[in-house]
Formats: structure tokens, C-alpha cells, sequence
């Protein structure tokens, strides 16, 4: 008997695992991060692709003022113009000057233009440069954007408050959508996963709840009927270890038996049939053993279907002669079996067919009946006897390996009870079934049906 040993989890592992919160937190600020940087970058390219024609139009308008401050200017002497400044100047919103000499940094067309009596607008630092026709010096406008009474201490502007009440608006709806979203998911997923790893540590009982999402609804279907496979696979491996050690101890008790028999005894022809005795006990065991892998070979699904294409009637019709050698003195065999062509393994179907036939000769009384008959999509094939029949709770017990209802039955006629559980795994692996009822004879009826495609 196999034994599984159920493992503890590991809470060292358990307490390492990710929560919602943690997962969601951690998505969110690479979200949050992605969707910065993406305004950022945006903005410093449209700044790049619009800061010349920005600059240019920035420096029209601002001719008109610098034009009229000039004329002003113009109408003081040159050396009382420093202290009329001011006054010309109350009025304007940033800081106006005179200075001596242009940026070291300006490009060669900016300084032919401004020698020409064009302004020149730094537009980075908000500046403009307005050249006086009647002497070296020139008038500097700016910073523009500065106000009285600005606190220069400042590092919060205009532009990056709305860039912060943007990022916490379209974050806080961002998140609630991603976490609704992915709060459903999260707990499908840990269900799936806390029953994986009950079902590594051995637990093929455990099964996972139908899934709400679409996502992880598959993986959940998937998971419990992999566990469910699983669970009768090893039920079924159980119990043909157990049901193989018991069948093999009658064979192997007369083997030890002839044995001894057989050193004590003299006689040769009491030798010889203790000799005898014993090729058909290791005969027995040679073909228990056969019949037991070539079960488990189908049950497993190891077994790959042939279908071929067949004529209904001539091919039961031989089976009926096949089967003719094997039946009981007055059993008589009939048959009724449709006309027409059907697609399926001839050696499995043979096989099943032939199992069916051979249980109802050990329980039929005066009569065995075949019938074969088409219903729809599907094929069925019925075996009636006039025996004593199957008690309504032993219907489904039949048809499990190395179960034989009538004990008193010796090995020449009982068989090892794979015959009607390989009937079974034959109707499945066609994509049909194996079940047993009441027979119009008064015994039992055992029907086979199997997909045709």
C-alpha cells in the first residue's frame, strides 16, 4: 500500500507571501511612475517642437512696449537716463535696466540681428534684450514672469502645481479602478494557489471554488479535475495492490504446497500431477499478472483508439462464432443487431463484447441475447440472460476491479473480476459508458454504449 506523508507548509514561506496590498501597492507606483515620466516626456517635447515659434511670438509682442520705452528714453540725455529709468518704469510688473553688453553664450544670427535693431528674447530665463540706436548700452526686460512681492524662495510654480493635481486625480482613479478590478482575481488566485500546494504536500481530497473570473476559471476547472483524476488513480492503484496480493496467495499457497508434496512423494504419477498442478498455478499468476497491467495500461490512457470502419451485422455475426466454442451446454445464444457500418477499435470492442457474452453464460440459466442497435451519435450493444440477476445496489459494485459478487465461485469460473471494469474503461476511453439493469428475460442486462465519432 502507497502512503502519502502529509507535509507541513512552510511558515517561513507562508509568511513571505504577497498580500493584495503589498501587490497592489507595488503596481501602482510603478503605474504611477510610468504615467509621470510619460507627462514629462510629453511635455518636454512639445516644449521642444513649439519653443522657437513660442519665442518668436512672445518677442512681437513684446516689441510694441520695448519701442515705446525707447522713444522715452531717447527724449533724456544719455547720461540722466540711468536715473530716469525708474520712473518711466513705475508701472511695469518685472525689472527693466541698463546693461553694458549681451550673454557671452549668444549665437553669431542672434547678435547680427540684434545689431541690425532687433530684440533678442532669451526665452529659458525670460529675458529680452532691446538694443538704443544712440548708444552702447541696452535696455534688459525681465525676468518676465516676475511679480512684486515674489517669494524667489519658492520651488512650487504654477506648472507643477497642476502637474501634482493631475497625478493625484488620475492616480486615486486609477487605483480604485485597478484595485476593484484585481481584487476579485486576487482571490481566485489565492484559492487556486492554497489548494496547489495542499495538493503538492498530498491532499488530492482538497478542491478549489469556481472561480469568478474568467481569467482563472480554466486553471480552477483544470486543477480539480487533474485532482480528482489523480485521486482515483491512486484509489484504483490501491486497491489492485490489494486485490492482486490477495488474488496471488491462492496460487502461490498450492505452489508451496505441491512443493512439498512433491518431495515427499514417490510415486511418479502422483509427482506428475502434482507437476501439473503447478504449470497451471504459474499459469494463473502469468496471466493474473497480464490481465493486471493491461488494465491499468487502458486506465491510465496509455491505450491509443484504432477506429475502423465496419460492417454491424458480419462483424457480430463472427464474434457470435468466436464466442460459440466457449458457451455453457444448453445456454442458447440469439442475436438481434442492426444493419449498416459503424467506426470504432474492433480489438477493444471485441474484447468488451466477448467479456460481456462470457458473464452472462456463467449466470444464464437457458438463455443469452445479443443486441446491437444505433442510438443517434451513439452505439449500443446489450446482453440479456434469463439468470437470477444483480440486486439494484450491486449495479455499480460490478463493475469495479477484482469485485466478484458470487464468492462461492472457484477460479475455473470466476475469473479475477477485471472483466466487466475493463468492459467499463473500454466504454469511456470511446467517449461512452458501461451499466447494468433488468433484462426482458428475467436476469440482468449489461449495456455497452460508445460514441460512433
Amino acid at each position: 500500500m502507497i502512503q502519502l506523508r502529509r507535509l507541513r507548509p512552510d511558515r517561513k514561506n507562508r509568511s513571505t507571501k504577497p498580500s493584495l496590498a503589498t501587490l497592489f501597492a507595488r503596481y501602482f507606483i510603478i503605474a504611477m511612475a510610468a504615467e509621470l515620466a510619460i507627462i514629462i516626456g510629453f511635455a518636454f517635447m512639445l516644449g521642444k517642437l513649439y519653443q522657437n515659434s513660442d519665442s518668436e511670438n512672445a518677442r512681437r509682442m513684446l516689441d510694441g512696449p520695448a519701442s515705446l520705452l525707447v522713444q522715452e528714453l531717447q527724449r533724456v540725455p544719455v547720461a540722466a537716463r540711468e536715473h530716469a529709468l525708474p520712473q518711466l518704469t513705475r508701472h511695469f510688473s518685472y525689472p527693466v535696466k541698463l546693461i553694458s553688453s549681451l550673454p557671452a553664450d549668444l549665437d553669431p544670427e542672434s547678435k547680427q540681428n540684434f545689431s541690425s535693431g532687433k530684440t533678442y528674447l532669451d526665452f529659458d530665463n525670460n529675458l529680452l534684450y532691446i538694443p538704443l540706436p544712440d548708444e552702447k548700452r541696452m535696455l534688459l526686460l525681465g525676468p518676465l514672469d516676475a511679480t512684486p512681492n515674489s517669494n524667489d524662495s519658492g520651488w512650487i510654480t504654477e506648472d507643477i502645481e497642476v502637474l501634482l493635481l493631475w497625478i493625484v486625480f488620475t492616480g486615486s482613479t486609477l487605483g480604485l479602478l485597478m484595485y476593484f478590478y484585481l481584487r476579485p482575481m486576487w482571490r481566485d488566485l489565492v484559492s487556486v494557489r492554497d489548494a496547489a500546494e495542499l495538493f503538492a504536500n498530498g491532499d488530492f481530497h482538497v478542491r478549489t471554488p469556481q472561480a469568478h473570473s474568467r481569467l482563472f476559471a480554466p486553471l480552477s476547472t483544470a486543477l480539480n479535475s487533474m485532482a480528482a483524476r489523480l485521486e482515483r488513480l491512486l484509489e484504483m492503484h490501491q486497491a489492485m495492490s490489494h486485490a492482486v496480493a490477495h488474488e496471488i496467495r491462492t496460487p502461490i499457497a498450492r505452489l508451496r504446497f505441491g512443493l512439498t508434496m512433491l518431495e515427499e512423494e514417490d510415486d511418479e504419477d502422483e509427482r506428475r500431477r502434482y507437476s501439473d498442478g503447478m504449470e497451471r498455478d504459474m499459469q494463473e499468476l502469468e496471466e493474473l499478472i497480464t490481465a493486471s497491467m493491461e488494465y491499468a495500461k487502458l486506465n491510465r490512457g496509455e491505450a491509443i483508439l484504432q477506429r475502423e470502419q465496419v460492417d454491424l451485422y458480419e462483424w457480430f455475426d463472427d464474434l457470435i462464432d468466436l464466442v460459440q466454442p466457449l458457451k455453457p451446454a444448453g445456454i442458447r445464444l440469439t442475436m438481434d443487431c442492426a444493419r449498416g457500418e459503424a467506426a470504432f477499435d474492433r480489438k477493444l470492442i471485441y474484447v468488451a463484447s466477448r467479456n460481456l457474452l462470457l458473464n452472462a453464460f456463467k449466470y444464464a440459466q437457458h438463455q443469452v441475447h445479443l443486441i446491437v442497435e444505433r442510438q443517434g451519435t451513439m452505439l449500443e450493444i446489450q446482453v440479456d440472460d434469463d439468470g437470477h440477476g444483480i440486486p439494484e445496489a450491486d449495479r455499480e459494485r460490478i463493475f469495479e476491479p477484482f469485485r466478484r459478487l458470487d464468492r462461492s465461485r472457484d477460479r475455473a469460473t470466476g475469473g479475477y473480476g477485471l472483466g466487466l471494469s475493463y468492459v467499463r474503461l473500454i466504454a469511456e476511453h470511446h467517449g461512452g459508458s458501461a451499466f447494468a439493469g433488468t433484462s426482458p428475460l428475467g436476469g440482468a442486462r449489461l449495456t455497452l454504449r460508445i460514441a460512433l465519432s
